[in-house]
């Protein structure tokens, strides 16, 4: 099988079938494995005996249902914030979101290995970028520094999943002024990171009314569509403000009613995150034993590389040929081509025990 673009023919929670071949699957995301959760099918279901497929218009016009506005109640709710704005998908979450800031804040600050979203987000808004490199806080003081009085916006993701690190938004945030604004693109940490689950802002254990989060429903929640969520002024300016919100049509009315019952779902089972943080340990033995890193905080996202591109071909056919997939990528990011390993809530231990003894034979290849 190619490395690549591949067809699914079916999927579990932890399986896909490819070419009449069942593969258990460590890959994607869906790291609590809601998208295949009973509750969260039938409140897709119920969803689309209220409102058929599309709400088919914009949700300033005749597009909005009650189904939209409960997910944001609920997301609002979720975050400890005093508002949310759903929108079509994650990656527009940082375009929806600079559209809408106050044109004072012409410049952004932004860690270099931030998602891509966020750098085609300002660009997009014309908006001055200034990049530091990644996680460093004494560069990002140097450049804030350099501004004088000038407002303005700090941008990062929350967690890196395949760089292995976490931004540190207790110093970044300490860099703002008081009308600044530190977003963060959190969509790989809401769902795991967290005491219950709230993401890397509750990892840090921070409030504050200038964080805004952006980001995704798609990963730990298994569902689709994005978010913007934070105080009642920063929500209400993007909403009234950003052209690619009000021209656009929302999810369909059925995936906001999956989306609350995943929110539901992931308060009323713990025992998902604790199963997967289970899975995480784990596998980090074999990256410890080879003396490989690995995120330091309990994240389903481990990568690597091996010596050669020849090498990383083999592992990848060998662990194809145990029933394993296991994503060999090429993104357009500055690793080049690496391993992407990602495990969830219900892989089983059997499921693990085959993973980690491939990753022992990989890495001694």
């Amino acid at each position: 099988m190619p490395t690549g673009r591949l067809s699914i023919e079916r999927s579990t929670a932890a399986s896909v079938t490819i070419d009449g071949r069942e593969f258990v699957l460590f890959a994607g995301c869906d790291y609590l494995a809601l998208a295949h959760h009973p509750r969260v099918l039938a409140a897709l279901e119920r969803g689309v005996r209220e409102f058929g497929l599309s709400s088919a218009g914009s949700r300033e016009t005749t597009g909005n249902t009650v189904a939209h506005d409960d997910l944001e109640q609920d997301l609002a709710r979720f975050f400890g914030v005093e508002a949310a704005l759903l929108v079509p998908d994650g990656y527009l979450s940082n375009l929806i979101f600079t559209q809408g800031m106050p044109v004072e804040i012409a410049t952004i600050i932004v860690d270099r290995e931030s998602h891509v979203s966020v750098r085609d987000a300002i660009a997009a808004t014309g908006r001055r970028e200034l990049i530091y490199p990644f996680l460093d806080t004494s560069a990002a003081r140097e450049t804030v520094q350099s501004l004088g009085s000038a407002t303005f916006a700090i941008f990062t993701d929350g967690v890196f999943p395949v760089m292995r690190g976490m931004a540190p938004l207790k110093a970044l945030l300490e860099l703002l002024p008081k009308d600044g604004v530190l977003v963060v693109d959190d969509c790989h940490g809401v769902g795991v990171l967290g005491a219950r689950g709230r993401g890397t802002v509750e990892h840090c254990e921070l409030r504050d009314p200038r964080i805004v989060l952006t980001g995704t429903l798609s990963k730990a929640l298994g569902c689709f569509g994005g978010f913007v969520a934070g105080s009642r002024e920063h929500v209400g300016r993007t909403r009234a403000g950003s052209r690619a919100y009000v021209g656009s049509t929302p999810i369909p009315p059925a995936l906001a009613r999956a989306a609350s019952e995943a929110l539901c779902v992931l308060d009323e089972e713990p025992e998902r995150r604790r199963r997967l943080h289970e899975h995480v340990l784990a596998v980090r033995e074999p990256f410890r034993a080879a003396g490989r890193p690995f995120n330091a905080v309990p994240f389903p996202v481990f990568s690597f590389q091996l010596k050669s591109h020849d090498l990383m071909e083999r592992a990848y056919q060998s662990m194809l040929a145990e029933g394993l997939l296991v994503p060999y990528v090429h993104y357009p990011d500055s690793l080049g081509g690496y391993f992407r390993v990602v495990v969830r809530a219900d892989h089983t231990a059997e499921h693990i025990e085959r993973l980690v003894n491939a990753l022992r034979r990989a890495f001694s290849s």
